[in-house]
């Protein structure tokens, strides 16, 4: 009897093993169905910052010149030039970096210009924006072993257009497909839900991807990249409007 009793308790044991088994797995399948609906997994655009850094190369030479007049009686000619400008892709903000060479009559320095990067989705147009929006460096020349200052040159200015790049609706497409009975049909494929995020060194956008014999009615959704800084200014102007 004593064997048959440890028996049956060894048999009820196994059996709660596998419900309990078996409720992990359910649980484990549940999680990652809401782990896959939150980031969207089938299909994934990087855009690097090299690619984008291309563009300074294409654009060629950023420079100005004009006359400048201090303390009323020296005056003469002043240039300067963009050297190795960058665009640096970050999580919490992205920036502008480059080196501004300049020449003021006899005197010449070279200035280190750290500036800020707006990164948005134009949902309509399907673009992606890469704004330069502020790159400020001084010039100034030197009177006496002292320095005067002229004014401040605003880079910004001179990068007014921003940067596009196309947009992850293009990703969309159709194929024909030829059917047992020789019949072709017609499939049709687009991303559905896409998120935008901006991480190190490149722009990510990932999408979850649909397909149907039918053409598609619904749009795009996009999420697009929302960068530390720009929470920080929303909060500060909704702290200014109270």
């Amino acid at each position: 009897m004593c064997i048959i009793y440890w028996y049956i308790n060894i048999v009820k044991l196994y059996i709660y093993g596998m419900q309990f088994k078996k409720l992990i797995l359910l649980f484990l399948i549940h999680f990652s169905s809401i782990l896959v609906g939150q980031n969207p997994n089938d299909f994934a655009f990087v855009l690097s910052e090299r690619a984008v850094n291309k563009v300074f190369t294409a654009i060629g030479e950023i420079k100005g010149k004009s006359q400048y007049e201090v303390l009323g009686i020296i005056d003469g000619h002043y240039t300067w030039k963009v050297l190795n400008p960058k665009i640096s892709f970050k999580p919490d903000s992205s920036d502008f970096t480059c080196e501004a060479k300049v020449e003021v009559g006899p005197f010449g320095y070279k200035s280190e210009v750290l500036g800020h990067v707006k990164i948005g989705y134009d949902d309509q147009k399907n673009v992606i924006s890469i704004k330069i929006t502020d790159a400020v460096f001084e010039l100034y020349t030197m009177v006496l072993k002292k320095k005067i200052h002229i004014k401040d040159i605003h880079l910004e200015d001179y990068f007014k257009d921003p940067f596009l790049f196309e947009g992850p609706k293009s990703i969309a497409t159709d194929m024909s497909f030829t059917m047992p009975d020789s019949t072709v049909k017609q499939i049709y494929i687009q991303p559905t839900v896409c998120v935008m995020k901006v991480v190190k060194q490149a722009i990510k956008t990932m999408c979850d991807i649909a397909a149907q014999d039918k053409p598609f009615k619904r749009d795009v959704k996009v999420t697009p990249p929302i960068q530390q800084t720009e929470v920080k200014e929303k909060k500060n102007t909704a702290q200014q409007v109270r």
